[in-house]
């Protein structure tokens, strides 16, 4: 049995740059996206199916590992659902990433225009609003949830809440922010 730690939430909001942090020391970290990217910037079209290459050798080989989805990209979510139905005895722990302040994240994606991303503003908030009605929605998916605040205040994200399938009840760290109440 292995674990799959699905680190998420809405874009900019810190996921490549934290996520490390949330999951256990010496785990592999899949970004679907980065895998696309990278293939594009060498002309080739096929990075997805790269990326997917990897994903199923790790799960072959019954190794834990961590990937980097958004919850809204339907080819994400049916990857976490094909890997529930495929894998089941594996455990799959989420460490959600949010905050109550979406400008956190249209700020963050300004500063990283400036390095070449490219994200509407509209595209940002679209995929703000819509990411916690889909976690919500797939909370079956996962045999753990670790809700990770990122504030304007702080500096480094704090872990808020930790829940679990097989114990009742959510065990809060400080406070529960608006998104996770």
């Amino acid at each position: 049995m292995a674990t799959i730690y699905v680190i998420t939430g809405p874009p900019h909001i810190g996921k490549s740059t934290c996520g490390q942090y949330f999951i256990p020391e010496g785990i592999k970290i899949l970004d679907p996206n980065l895998f696309v990217q990278s293939y594009a910037a060498l002309g080739l079209k096929d990075g997805y199916r790269r990326f997917e290459e990897q994903l199923l050798m790790l799960l072959s080989n019954d190794e834990d590992f961590a990937v980097e989805v958004n919850m809204v990209n339907k080819t994400h979510l049916q990857m976490l659902h094909d890997i529930k139905a495929l894998y089941p005895e594996n455990k799959i722990e989420m460490i959600f990433f949010y905050t109550d302040n979406m400008y956190i994240c249209h700020a963050r994606s300004k500063a990283k225009k400036n390095s070449g991303c490219d994200s509407s503003t509209d595209k940002i908030t679209h995929l703000y609003i819509h990411t916690m009605p889909l976690v919500k929605r797939h909370l079956n998916l996962f045999s753990s949830v670790k809700g990770v605040d990122i504030s304007e205040n702080h500096m480094v994200p704090e872990t808020v809440f930790k829940y679990q399938d097989n114990i009742s009840g959510i065990e809060v760290s400080t406070y529960l922010p608006i998104w996770a109440q």
